[in-house]
């Protein structure tokens, strides 16, 4: 019995020992940093990770890189090559050390740089939190609501924090040379903004970016285009979604442009999309974004509905969309 309980203790005193030559490996993180969201840096530009651990840079914008080195002298780590608007590139860091990096057309010229520090492992680190407030964050989105002479652009901005302006520049080359009215945001998250502009030139090329500046400092949004409409043309018509939707009755909204021509609008509705029923016609002229309505009545209750704007002119005939709303029971 006491040679049993001996042999016992040994096994366990070899498996104690084992354990504390061999620790349990700790499982390798993935940090990211985004690429060229909204001007020529890496966000974050430093970032401190452990050995085998990987950087995964996703690409905000096209245009750049993420290259090892510093500016005019890569040392062949790595290097993504100039990578397009979504692109995702990572690198594994297998040793302990400080990396430097930066983007191949936009490290010297505009400070586009960032470092990975890679260090031993610590017992139980506190995660440093994110800065509460700094620069804001802006993307130029595409434009909408484009006529022959007006269009509507369109931005994200977080403020990051800090009361922040913003507004657009837009002209016909990249150089602008247009500004829109400042508008001012604050708080943390991205918000969705725009402005209206007038007195453009039909069928032309326009370039447009958001600006937006706080107490860190200014960010510019990428360089985006659009093209106004011919003076005359096809009407340009969108279906927006119903309101007032009762159980025998609903109001039938869209959005149209007549496009310079004098326009007849009115909406088809029906259980089907082959419709069946036309609210009375519309006349519209002009060359801007206008909105139309129709209330109609004599609805089945509890019933899908479908519906579109339509819309001609001498030029020809556009539909919108096909969209439904249920009546009520």
């Amino acid at each position: 019995m006491k040679t049993s309980l001996h042999r016992t203790a040994l096994w366990v005193l070899s498996i104690a020992t084992l354990a504390a030559l061999y620790p349990t490996v700790a499982m390798s993180a993935t940090v990211d940093v985004t690429v060229g969201n909204g001007g020529f840096f890496f966000m974050p530009s430093t970032v401190t990770i452990r050995p085998g651990d990987t950087v995964r840079w996703t690409f905000a914008s096209g245009g750049h890189s993420t290259t090892s080195g510093n500016p005019g002298m890569p040392n062949g780590i790595w290097d993504s090559g100039i990578r397009n608007q979504g692109a995702v590139f990572t690198h594994t860091f297998p040793a302990i050390g400080t990396f430097p990096y930066y983007c191949t057309p936009h490290g010297a010229c505009c400070g586009m740089r960032g470092t990975v520090t890679v260090t031993n492992p610590t017992p139980s680190p506190t995660p440093t939190p994110p800065p509460m407030t700094g620069p804001p964050i802006v993307t130029t989105k595409p434009a909408t609501l484009i006529a022959s002479f007006s269009a509507r652009l369109n931005g994200s901005l977080n403020p990051h924090g800090l009361p922040t302006t913003f507004h657009f520049q837009y002209g016909t080359t990249a150089s602008y040379g247009l500004t829109t009215p400042p508008q001012s945001r604050s708080g943390n998250t991205p918000q969705n903004v725009g402005a209206n502009i007038n007195g453009l030139m039909a069928n032309r090329v326009y370039h447009f970016r958001i600006v937006a500046s706080n107490a860190a400092g200014t960010r510019f949004g990428a360089d985006r285009t659009f093209t106004t409409l011919s003076p005359t043309g096809l009407p340009i018509a969108i279906t927006n979604a119903a309101t007032n939707v009762a159980s025998h009755s609903a109001t039938l909204n869209g959005l149209l442009n007549p496009h310079g021509l004098s326009t007849s609008v009115n909406f088809q509705y029906g259980t089907t999309t082959n419709y069946g029923f036309t609210t009375p016609a519309q006349t519209r002229t002009g060359n801007t974004y206008r909105n139309i309505s129709s209330n109609i009545s004599g609805l089945m209750a509890n019933r899908v509905y479908h519906f579109r704007i339509k819309a001609t002119n001498m030029a020809g005939t556009r539909f919108g969309n096909d969209r439904t709303f249920t009546t009520t029971p």
